[in-house]
């Protein structure tokens, strides 16, 4: 079994294995802990151990245990000890969202998400970027991108 690790932060949302991505302090963690709140499941904060099983499915999971995630300004908490209902062990990752700055200039007027593919292992996963406003709620656009791809395999309206 072939085994990588990945920097970013794994969530099931609605089913959907999510693997967010971004420069460090964009609030990757602070978006798995409003997922989690609103009853979806954190797989690994920080770094994701991504294994190929049969069929090339890149699946993820913790490198610990116990899931950890960071609390910026507080500290590093056991995830089940905030949310007890709030991790799983792996999940398949179907989509990758890349956090980006919002740029004005080349984000005003987007009427579909900007996506590509992402080669994890052996597998092409769908890559969107995720350009954020001030002000956004990216824990609610992860969730509606990921609901947009369980119901149509895409993440394009």
């Amino acid at each position: 079994m072939v085994a990588s690790k990945i920097r970013g932060v794994l969530v099931s949302v609605h089913g959907v294995g999510v693997l967010i991505r971004g420069p460090s302090g964009a609030g990757k963690s602070l978006i798995a802990l409003n997922l989690m709140r609103r009853g979806h499941k954190l797989v690994s904060d920080d770094l994701v151990e991504v294994v190929a099983e049969e069929g090339g499915i890149p699946i993820g999971r913790s490198i610990e245990e116990h899931v950890r995630i960071e609390v910026c300004g507080l500290g590093i908490f056991r995830a089940s000890t905030l949310i007890p209902e709030g991790t799983v062990f792996s999940s398949p990752i179907h989509l990758v969202v890349d956090l980006d700055a919002y740029d004005p200039v080349r984000d005003a007027g987007r009427i579909v998400p900007e996506t590509g593919l992402c080669r994890l292992l052996q597998s092409d996963v769908i890559q969107v970027r995720l350009p954020l406003p001030e002000r956004s709620d990216p824990a609610l656009l992860i969730e509606l991108l990921a609901r947009q791809f369980k119901e149509t395999g895409t993440v394009t309206p």
